[in-house]
């Protein structure tokens, strides 16, 4: 049976002259792209170099976290902020379409957020918690915990758990066969969110670590030009 597959189609301005059109081969699945300049055609080649993996790197990591970014957007549209002092500070989500849905997003997140700061293969670099600022550490160590307890495996801290119950009635009629049950009691967050009197919370932690990387791939773009690229004739890499 042959799948179908899904052709992305993207138009990037890359500066005011600069265009970059993405292509994926529908029966293969390839991807590639088109560069232009004042809308006419140029010709690419690849840098190989430790600096330029540590760009693929990093632009692999600004990508998660943008992506990361748009779900905890997508869940402060469906939920909101809430009072800790009204509300208190746990509840339960009653509309299971949405907090399922809910449930999704903030595992999603958490989970790319995490991998910025794991060693994964075939990407050469990774974030250090010491890489943010000391306002954002104990609430970076708090989305850790989450991913590590709850979205990638269950923890030690138990932020999951389901207990097998044996329920009865109170009270039964005397020579009335005892009814009885079984159930099972799962508790399972949906969602670690954010109260008016917090000042910093998982939106501002993602975008303070997004705007270091984008500086990484900002620095590490302008090395590759002034140390690798500007010294050699242009056509050194075209042979």
């Amino acid at each position: 049976m042959k799948s179908r597959a899904i052709v992305a189609l993207n138009i990037k301005e890359v500066g005011s002259d600069w265009a970059a059109v993405d292509f994926v081969d529908k029966e293969t699945g390839k991807f590639h792209r088109i560069y232009k300049y004042k809308n006419k055609p140029c010709k690419r080649v690849y840098i190989q170099s430790r600096l330029a993996e540590h760009l693929a790197g990093y632009s692999l990591i600004e990508k998660d976290l943008r992506s990361a970014l748009v779900w905890l957007r997508k869940i402060d549209e469906l939920v909101g902020e809430f009072d800790s002092k009204k509300d208190g500070g746990f509840g339960i989500g009653r509309d299971r379409e949405t907090y399922n849905f809910v449930k999704g997003l903030f595992v999603a997140a958490l989970t790319f957020y995490g991998k910025g700061f794991s060693k994964c293969e075939g990407r050469p670099v990774k974030l250090e918690r010491n890489q943010l600022a000391n306002e954002y550490r104990e609430l970076h160590d708090l989305a850790i915990s989450y991913r590590h307890n709850f979205a990638a495996h269950s923890g030690a801290k138990k932020l999951e758990f389901v207990k097998v119950a044996l329920v009865v009635p109170l009270k039964v009629k005397p020579g009335k066969p005892l009814p009885m049950n079984l159930y099972t009691e799962l508790n399972q967050p949906d969602l670690a969110w954010h109260s008016k009197d917090e000042e910093l919370w998982l939106i501002e932690l993602f975008e303070h670590a997004r705007a270091m990387v984008k500086d990484k791939v900002k620095k590490l773009s302008e090395r590759i030009m002034t140390e690798e690229v500007l010294p050699k004739d242009p056509s050194h890499f075209f042979k």
